[in-house]
């Protein structure tokens, strides 16, 4: 009876260490050319080589310059108004925006033409290139 229990401990130590094991996750590695299973990571073959002083000094440089060109890139927030007063107006030139039009027929108004020439990219609105847009159409002395 005896070497039964002992035999049952022997067989239930090693099914709870197969179960351990299968658990852990397995690293293929290569040590002097043969293939090995280990459950620590594989150690380099290289050797690390810390950065020097310079190395990380330009590097944080460069995070800073593309830290601060992103900035750059965004629009300025507005500032929020002091406490119990009203916020500004909006431009009245934000009624208008780049949609794609760029010929003077496209325009309603004046204002609309004067807008798309000075804020919208690619517009054909100012055939002589005095800076002012549509003059036959809506800008020009009547």
């Amino acid at each position: 009876m005896l070497r039964f229990i002992t035999r049952l401990l022997a067989t239930a130590t090693c099914a709870a260490a197969a179960a351990a094991a299968q658990a852990a996750p397995l690293n293929k590695c290569v040590v002097n050319g043969t293939v090995t299973y280990q459950q620590a990571a594989c150690a380099s073959a290289q050797p690390r080589k810390d950065p020097t002083l310079e190395e990380l000094n330009t590097a944080q440089k460069l995070r800073r310059a593309e830290a601060a060109s992103a900035a750059a890139a965004q629009p300025p927030k507005a500032k929020a108004p002091p406490s119990g007063t009203l916020p500004a107006p909006a431009a009245s030139s934000s009624r208008f925006h780049c949609d794609g039009r760029q010929y003077c027929s496209q325009m309603t108004s004046c204002e609309e033409a004067k807008y798309f020439l000075d804020h919208c990219p690619t517009v054909k609105m100012d055939g002589d290139g005095d800076g002012v847009p549509c003059e036959s159409q809506w800008c020009g002395a009547r």
